[in-house]
Parts: structure tokens; C-alpha cells; sequence
């Protein structure tokens, strides 16, 4: 793909990665912006890049293509203020990386000509680590204007990623999916961690505890697939063993039964479409978990 001027606005660590895999891809960064001095000049160094501000005006200027990777609740205010002050020249690029927000959030860069795009890498960032590597073979959603979702096809593509072009309406249920998959993971693990400190595990001990198992569960997500990677007492339509942990839990964690009542649920209908429960233990199954 053609090499266009990049400025970067927001070098935390989306912004950061980004932009060592730009650079890293020969795509040249022209200036970073960034809440600080020193966080702007810290990915700069990693970049080769001289023009380090906290002026996102005078970076965006020096750019074709604006790659906004602020924190969400201010994206819109950025781009509003780099527009209203000369900062985006028609056919320019305007990107955001936000996966809940739309393209429509830029639509001050719109109105002075430029094409919009929301883009969103399918990957956890965790604050101060960079990790260009989790970027190849990631997922990204891509949604925007007809002449920047070309741009945005191509960047993907040249690092190694996978680009799934989604409707704006559909942008609010794809966040919630990425939610569900990412964060509520650690949400469970923590409800196993504190049935286990219950049964007298230390924390600490707990997690390395269930570690294993959970990665077990994910490599055989990705063998398999789904319906296919379940396992456990509800695939088996194992009542007693189930009538067991409800009584426990309703002992001993009593404000967890309705969410593990839930869980069980839609475990069984996993387990069913896997077609590893007859209707009558699916049946069963769905009397002893009902509220």
C-alpha cells in the first residue's frame, strides 16, 4: 500500500502499538500528540519521530491520515477541536480505534472534506506493555466512509491482520459480544476464585489453580469450535452433581445462585445444540436451574 503521512493523537497504549507497527512497516510517522510531553516523546522515540506535542492541531496538519486513539468519552472533543481549528485539510483520513463508537462521532472532520473511520483491533492492550506481535492475525472491525474503509482494508492487511467490515447500527451489539468475551471472562474467574477461597484455597493459590484449566478450555474452543468445546456436568445432563452445587452455593455464596442458575441455563442450551443431552435430560436440566 502507498505510504501516507501518519500523525498519531494519543500515545497511550493503543496509540503506542499502533504506531510501532506502522513504523515497523516502513509507514511514516510525521508527529505524535499525546495529554503529555513525555508520553508523546516516549513513543516518538520508539518511532523515529521528531515532532512530539501536546498540540494535536499542529500534528494533525503536518498528517494525510489522523489516527485519534484518545480515550473514548473524548474522541468526539478531540476531533471537533483539531476541525474547528484548521487541523483537517479535505481527503484526509480521520480514524478512530474505538470499538463501542461509530464513525459518526467524527462527523466534524466529515464536514471539512475529509473521509471518516471507525477502526477497532480485536486485542487487549494492557497499559504500559506494547506488543506489535498480538496486532498479526488479530481481527479488526472496520466501519466508515467508502474511500477510507479501502484505506483501512489495506492498512490491516499490511499488518498482518483480518478486516470485517460492520454496519454503524451494528456497532453497539459487536462491542457488547467483545465485552462479554473479554471482560466478563475475568468476571467468572473471579466468582471461581471466591468459591474457592470458600473452600479454604488462598487467592493467590486459587488463580494458578484454575489457570490451567481455563486455557484448556480456550485451546479446545479453538480446536474444536462451537457447540463442540463444552464439557462438564451440564453437557453430561449430570443432575446430582448439579443438585449439589446449587446446595452449596446457596449455603455458603447465596447472592451467586441466581447467576450461577443463569450460567446453567445457557450451558444447557450450548449442550443441547452439541446434541450431548437427550430432550428429556435437557428438559431436567432446565427444571432444576429455573428460578
Amino acid at each position: 500500500m502507498e505510504t501516507p503521512q501518519i500523525a498519531i493523537i494519543g500515545a497511550g497504549a493503543v496509540g503506542t502499538t499502533l504506531a510501532v507497527a506502522l513504523h515497523q512497516r516502513n509507514c511514516r510517522i510525521v508527529g505524535i500528540a499525546s495529554r503529555t510531553e513525555r508520553s508523546a516523546h516516549r513513543c516518538g522515540a520508539l518511532v523515529n519521530c521528531a515532532f512530539c506535542s501536546t498540540d494535536p492541531v499542529e500534528v494533525a496538519k503536518a498528517a494525510e491520515v489522523i489516527f485519534i486513539s484518545t480515550p473514548d468519552r473524548v474522541i468526539k472533543q478531540v476531533c471537533d477541536h483539531i476541525a474547528a481549528a484548521g487541523g483537517i485539510q479535505k481527503g484526509d483520513i480521520v480514524i478512530h480505534l474505538s470499538g463501542a463508537l461509530g464513525s459518526d462521532i467524527l462527523a466534524s472532520a466529515k464536514r471539512k472534506g475529509a473521509y471518516v473511520l471507525a477502526l477497532h483491533p480485536v486485542q487487549t492492550f494492557p497499559r504500559g506493555q506494547i506488543s506489535t506481535e498480538a496486532l498479526s492475525g488479530c481481527y479488526f472491525s472496520l466501519e466508515g466512509d467508502k474511500e477510507a474503509l479501502k484505506f483501512g482494508q489495506g492498512l490491516v492487511e499490511e499488518l498482518g491482520g483480518e478486516p470485517v467490515i460492520i454496519s454503524p447500527e451494528s456497532k453497539p451489539l459487536y462491542h457488547a459480544a467483545l465485552c462479554t468475551a473479554s471482560n466478563y471472562l475475568v468476571t467468572i474467574t473471579d466468582l471461581a476464585v471466591q468459591m474457592l477461597e470458600k473452600v479454604g484455597i488462598d487467592k493467590k493459590d486459587a488463580l494458578k489453580m484454575i489457570m490451567p484449566l481455563i486455557w484448556g478450555t480456550v485451546r479446545n474452543l479453538e480446536a474444536v469450535g462451537l457447540p463442540g468445546a463444552l464439557t462438564g456436568p451440564v453437557s453430561r445432563g449430570d443432575l446430582q452433581t448439579l443438585k449439589g452445587h446449587l446446595g452449596t452455593i446457596q449455603r455458603l455464596l447465596p447472592q451467586y445462585l441466581e447467576v450461577y442458575r443463569k450460567l446453567g441455563n445457557l450451558t444447557a442450551e450450548v449442550a443441547r445444540r452439541a446434541g450431548t443431552l437427550k430432550e428429556e435430560e435437557y428438559l431436567k436440566l432446565k427444571a432444576l436451574l429455573a428460578p
